[in-house]
Protein backbone atom coordinates (compact mmCIF):
# COMPACT_ATOMS: atom_id res chain seq x y z
CA UNK A 1 0.00 0.00 0.00
CA UNK A 2 1.28 3.44 -0.86
CA UNK A 3 1.64 6.12 1.80
CA UNK A 4 1.84 9.89 1.83
CA UNK A 5 5.29 11.21 1.00
CA UNK A 6 6.50 13.15 4.02
CA UNK A 7 10.22 12.38 3.76
CA UNK A 8 13.21 14.66 3.48
CA UNK A 9 14.91 14.23 0.12
CA UNK A 10 18.24 15.80 -0.75
CA UNK A 11 19.65 16.08 -4.28
CA UNK A 12 23.17 17.55 -4.52
CA UNK A 13 25.12 17.77 -7.77
CA UNK A 14 28.88 18.14 -7.39
CA UNK A 15 31.67 18.67 -9.90
CA UNK A 16 34.51 16.35 -8.94
CA UNK A 17 37.83 18.19 -8.78
CA UNK A 18 40.37 17.21 -11.42
CA UNK A 19 42.13 13.95 -10.69
CA UNK A 20 39.88 13.12 -7.71
CA UNK A 21 37.32 10.75 -9.27
CA UNK A 22 38.87 7.55 -7.86
CA UNK A 23 39.19 9.11 -4.40
CA UNK A 24 35.59 10.38 -4.34
CA UNK A 25 34.27 7.00 -5.48
CA UNK A 26 36.14 5.34 -2.63
CA UNK A 27 34.67 7.79 -0.10
CA UNK A 28 31.12 7.43 -1.43
CA UNK A 29 31.50 3.64 -1.22
CA UNK A 30 32.42 4.09 2.46
CA UNK A 31 29.47 6.43 3.08
CA UNK A 32 27.10 3.93 1.49
CA UNK A 33 28.60 1.04 3.45
CA UNK A 34 28.11 2.90 6.73
CA UNK A 35 24.59 3.97 5.75
CA UNK A 36 23.27 0.42 5.65
CA UNK A 37 23.08 0.50 9.45
CA UNK A 38 21.38 3.87 9.74
CA UNK A 39 17.85 3.72 11.03
CA UNK A 40 15.69 6.21 9.14
CA UNK A 41 17.80 6.42 5.98
CA UNK A 42 15.47 5.34 3.19
CA UNK A 43 17.74 5.89 0.22
CA UNK A 44 21.31 6.91 -0.46
CA UNK A 45 22.55 6.57 -4.03
CA UNK A 46 25.72 7.88 -5.67
CA UNK A 47 25.66 8.31 -9.45
CA UNK A 48 28.59 9.48 -11.56
CA UNK A 49 29.20 11.05 -14.95
CA UNK A 50 32.70 11.69 -16.29
CA UNK A 51 32.98 14.88 -14.23
CA UNK A 52 30.13 14.89 -11.70
CA UNK A 53 28.74 13.15 -8.64
CA UNK A 54 24.99 13.22 -8.08
CA UNK A 55 23.55 12.04 -4.76
CA UNK A 56 19.99 10.96 -4.15
CA UNK A 57 19.20 10.85 -0.43
CA UNK A 58 15.97 10.34 1.50
CA UNK A 59 15.35 10.25 5.23
CA UNK A 60 12.21 9.57 7.24
CA UNK A 61 12.70 12.79 9.21
CA UNK A 62 15.15 15.42 10.40
CA UNK A 63 16.41 13.13 13.18
CA UNK A 64 17.36 10.47 10.61
CA UNK A 65 19.32 13.07 8.65
CA UNK A 66 21.28 13.81 11.83
CA UNK A 67 21.96 10.12 12.33
CA UNK A 68 23.44 10.05 8.83
CA UNK A 69 25.63 13.11 9.49
CA UNK A 70 26.90 11.57 12.72
CA UNK A 71 27.70 8.33 10.91
CA UNK A 72 29.95 10.07 8.38
CA UNK A 73 31.18 13.14 10.30
CA UNK A 74 34.78 11.90 10.37
CA UNK A 75 35.02 11.82 6.55
CA UNK A 76 32.88 14.82 5.55
CA UNK A 77 35.77 17.30 5.39
CA UNK A 78 37.73 15.04 3.04
CA UNK A 79 34.58 14.36 1.00
CA UNK A 80 33.79 18.05 0.49
CA UNK A 81 37.45 18.92 -0.22
CA UNK A 82 37.29 16.80 -3.41
CA UNK A 83 34.13 18.44 -4.75
CA UNK A 84 32.57 21.70 -5.85
CA UNK A 85 28.84 21.97 -5.19
CA UNK A 86 26.97 23.03 -8.33
CA UNK A 87 23.38 22.65 -7.14
CA UNK A 88 21.43 21.41 -4.16
CA UNK A 89 17.69 20.79 -3.98
CA UNK A 90 15.95 19.80 -0.76
CA UNK A 91 12.38 18.52 -0.80
CA UNK A 92 10.44 18.17 2.46
CA UNK A 93 7.45 19.28 4.49
CA UNK A 94 7.25 22.96 5.41
CA UNK A 95 8.35 22.19 8.98
CA UNK A 96 11.32 20.10 7.86
CA UNK A 97 12.32 22.71 5.28
CA UNK A 98 12.80 25.23 8.10
CA UNK A 99 15.01 22.73 9.97
CA UNK A 100 16.99 21.91 6.84
CA UNK A 101 17.61 25.60 6.13
CA UNK A 102 19.39 25.80 9.48
CA UNK A 103 21.32 22.59 8.75
CA UNK A 104 22.54 23.79 5.37
CA UNK A 105 23.55 27.16 6.82
CA UNK A 106 25.64 25.28 9.42
CA UNK A 107 27.24 23.25 6.62
CA UNK A 108 27.85 26.41 4.57
CA UNK A 109 25.67 25.18 1.69
CA UNK A 110 23.07 27.09 -0.27
CA UNK A 111 20.05 25.19 -1.57
CA UNK A 112 16.78 25.46 -3.39
CA UNK A 113 14.01 24.38 -1.01
CA UNK A 114 10.81 22.80 -2.32
CA UNK A 115 7.87 22.15 0.01
CA UNK A 116 5.96 18.95 -0.64
CA UNK A 117 2.49 19.74 -1.92
CA UNK A 118 1.23 16.21 -2.51
CA UNK A 119 2.63 12.79 -3.31
CA UNK A 120 3.03 9.16 -2.33
CA UNK A 121 5.71 6.57 -1.77
CA UNK A 122 5.85 2.82 -1.45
Amino acid sequence: MKRTDSFISIYPLFRVKDGQMAAIKKITDEIISRGHGEEGTLLFTAAFSDTHLFLRESYVDHKAFHVHLDTVKDILDEFFSLLDLESLVIVASADDIQKMKLEMKTLGMEATYCVINNGFSI
